[in-house]
């Protein structure tokens, strides 16, 4: 079957994707056909790490469509008035609703667009020169394999962890997005976190939830210099609005560069208020701690070398930035909150070697299309792993309306989502005003 679009996953930047189709569609403002491939039986969100009481780090109002249509039928404010909780919700005065609760709502956005096949996994996505199509491996869970073919590709497949670290029960050396389902070693008596971000805080939090009244050390280790909050600046902020991309990527690379740099608070660090209330926690346990309670330790500046995953224990070798000096120390498990691997899709076996060998070095995007040499009529659109061409902003599921509205429109060949050019107070360049 020939669609308009494929959709590699059906996480939430997908997910925004289909919802925004499915709204043109009932709208009467295209006819575009797709397909969504989700390898997952459901939509799952960082489920292995959504420890009790996790917030959300940015408002329930940028979810996957209000930031360019507000009045779409798949806003978390709808999905709420249909869970009947509307009025509990709005009465909480709660700008911030759990990850739980986030989760729940892709679910309920994707319950109800027929575009979306789970539990069906994409071996390869090649280009049939013949066809002048792209053409979609994919397998179902029983097996079975099918060939799907479309005018334009968009690959959503997200960032995963390290597969060697993820979810290794026997191991002593676990990523944080599985450390839910991870069964501690016992006796459990020096435990290592490695990183200084949002992951690493909600996991110390976690452990003192879980091991606070027993004699255990926990060690907190960062490369960074310091354990730093996140940028949620008012004007910083606006790396995250949907006129931002088009504003950046008009920038030098040179330039790029240097704001994404100096955007890292931005989109990394520890969100302010649960930074105060851990911050607050670890003084208690430092100092009011009664004798039989867990202790915290905490160093920045401490680069990790080596981490070898042992019978006994795991060692971990180090070297202090200030000093240079080395040490070698054995904990009995050691977390790992250091963010996703930097592979990105295009490097992967997800694409076949027609498609491949088309594929152009160059960085530049269209539109989030990246550059091929095939058709122009036939592209391949790139979610989350823009960053050098779009900013830091990319990677996080608060910008996918807009970048998906700009997808939409450049297949659709007209403006079926209006994207203010110049909706920021910061211009980003110095043309005369």
């Amino acid at each position: 079957m020939e669609n308009d679009l494929i959709g590699v996953g059906a996480g939430p930047a997908n997910l925004s994707l289909a919802a925004l189709i499915a709204d043109a569609r009932e709208r009467g403002l295209t006819r575009l056909t797709s397909t969504f491939f989700e390898k997952n039986p459901a939509v799952y969100w960082h489920s292995g790490q959504m420890f009790p009481g996790t917030s959300m780090q940015t408002e329930f109002y940028r979810d996957l469509v209000t930031p360019v249509d507000p009045t779409s039928r798949f806003s978390f404010l709808n999905y709420v008035r249909v869970k009947g909780r509307l009025d509990q919700f709005l009465c909480s005065s709660n700008l911030y609703p759990t990850r739980r609760e986030f989760e729940d709502y892709f679910n309920w956005i994707a319950s109800q667009i027929t575009d979306i096949v789970f539990a069906t996994s994409i071996n390869s996505v090649d280009y049939d020169e013949k066809a002048n199509l792209f053409v979609v491996q994919a397998e179902d869970h029983a097996s079975k394999q099918k060939r799907h073919e479309a005018k334009n590709i968009v690959l959503g497949c997200g960032a995963a962890p390290d597969a060697t670290l993820k979810r290794r029960q026997n191991a002593r050396v676990v990523d944080v997005s599985g450390l839910l389902e991870y069964e501690f070693p016992e006796p459990l008596r020096r435990v290592l976190v490695i990183g200084g971000g949002q992951s690493g805080a909600e996991c110390v939090n976690y452990l003192l939830d879980r091991f606070g009244n027993s004699e255990v050390e926990i060690f907190w280790f960062t490369s960074e210099t310091a354990f730093r909050a996140l940028d949620i600046g008012n004007f910083s902020r606006e790396i995250y609005s949907v006129s931002y991309p088009a504003a950046f990527s008009a920038l030098s690379a040179s330039l790029r560069e240097k704001v994404n740099l100096d955007n890292v608070s931005v989109a990394h660090g520890i969100t302010p208020i649960f930074a105060q209330a851990l911050y607050q926690r670890l003084y208690f346990f430092k100092y009011l701690r009664s004798p039989g309670m867990a202790s915290v330790h905490m160093k920045a500046n401490t680069e990790i070398i080596e981490i070898k995953d042992e019978a006994e224990a795991a060692m971990v070798s180090t070297r202090g930035h200030s000093t240079g000096q080395t040490s070698k120390d054995a904990f009995d498990c050691v977390i790992l909150c250091t963010g996703f691997e930097d592979k990105g899709v295009l490097d992967s076996v997800l694409i076949g070697p027609q498609l491949r060998r088309r594929l152009s070095k160059s960085e530049k995007r269209d539109r989030y299309a990246i550059a091929w040499d095939g058709p122009a009529d036939r592209r391949i659109f790139l979610q989350s792993q823009n960053t050098k061409t779009h900013g830091l902003g990319d990677t996080n599921f608060i910008t996918a309306p807009g970048r998906n509205a700009s997808i939409l429109n450049a297949i659709a060949g007209k403006e079926i989502y209006q994207i203010g050019a110049n909706d920021m107070l910061v211009a980003l360049n110095s043309r005369r005003l």
